[in-house]
């Protein structure tokens, strides 16, 4: 959209200063110093352009950064496996549930405006209940919609109501998918990936996303075309078992990171604390901001 200005970072990584300024004039609200936010943004790529200086993508699977690297690949691939590839075939999906075309269609356009809906929300609860709070429950009401998606796919002869509630469910799926793990995941890659090798952090963790939406998007048509495996809505049973191996991991493996530095962050990794520690563990000699 040719209105939305550019990011004054960008703009900024590529000396482009006078046209980031321009942006950050857009961008910020009269409150703000926009000089010093400029050299703030200056100052902070060319200590990481410093920082990442010689390191390699091998450096991701390396010591403290290797449980860094694996967070930041779980969530991002946790989204596939919990079935969000099903809204690219949302229509055949609930036609093959066996609503009406019409009806089918009018879903998938519910389907899409209930996600935008949850994700503006999502912006609150961010602030709210942390990462992994909402991350973890998210992911869990998550597992327990498609399990009652595919139980209600068996009931015999597929009544009309129990069409209609699997397709409603698919909605509340939906909503609940973009107030967690959908919106949540960014800001896990950003924040729990090792500064040192973020940019390659989490271009490994979209390339293993990637790998899983190709075997997702070869996959899903099959399941659901009539024709071939006609799973219908029995797919709940199989993105319902994938998001609960997702969430056992995600209870053990996703920290808490809302309120901490990056320095914060660093020194909680390297000392090995548990994820379900992170939240309220006493660092000396630093104090949290206490903010998202």
């Amino acid at each position: 959209m040719v209105f939305i200005p550019e990011s004054p970072w960008w703009l900024a990584r590529k000396n482009r200063l006078q046209d980031a300024e321009k942006s950050l004039r857009r961008l910020a609200s009269h409150k703000v110093n926009i000089q010093a936010t400029l050299a703030f943004i200056v100052e902070t790529d060319r200590l990481e352009q410093e920082l990442e200086a010689g390191s390699t993508y091998w450096d991701c699977f390396k010591g403290d950064n290797w449980r860094r690297t694996e967070i930041s690949m779980g969530v991002y691939c946790t989204q596939v496996l919990s079935g969000i590839y099903l809204i690219n075939y949302g229509t055949f999906f609930f036609q093959q549930a066996g609503l009406p075309t019409d009806r089918a269609f009018d879903m998938s356009v519910g389907f899409l405006a209930v996600g935008f809906v949850g994700t503006l929300i999502s912006w609150v609860l961010l602030i709210k209940f942390g990462r992994r709070t909402l991350f973890v429950l998210g992911l869990a009401w998550l597992v327990v919609l498609q399990f009652i998606i595919g139980i209600l796919d068996c009931i015999p002869g597929r009544p009309s109501g129990a069409i209609w509630a699997e397709s409603s469910l698919m909605l509340i799926w939906n909503f609940f998918y973009d107030i967690s793990i959908g919106p949540v995941c960014f800001v896990l890659l950003g924040e729990c990936s090792a500064t040192r090798v973020r940019s390659k952090t989490i271009a490994a963790a979209t390339a293993a996303q990637g790998v899983l939406g190709i075997v997702m998007t070869v996959a899903i048509p099959y399941m659901i075309n009539p024709e071939q495996a006609n799973l219908q809505g029995k797919l709940g049973f199989f993105f319902g078992g994938l998001a609960f191996f997702c969430l056992i991991w995600s209870y053990f493996r996703v920290p808490e990171t809302m309120g901490r530095t990056y320095e914060e962050l660093d020194l909680l990794f390297d000392k090995k604390v548990p994820a379900r520690q992170f939240e309220g563990y006493r660092l000396e000699g630093t104090v949290s901001t206490g903010a998202a």
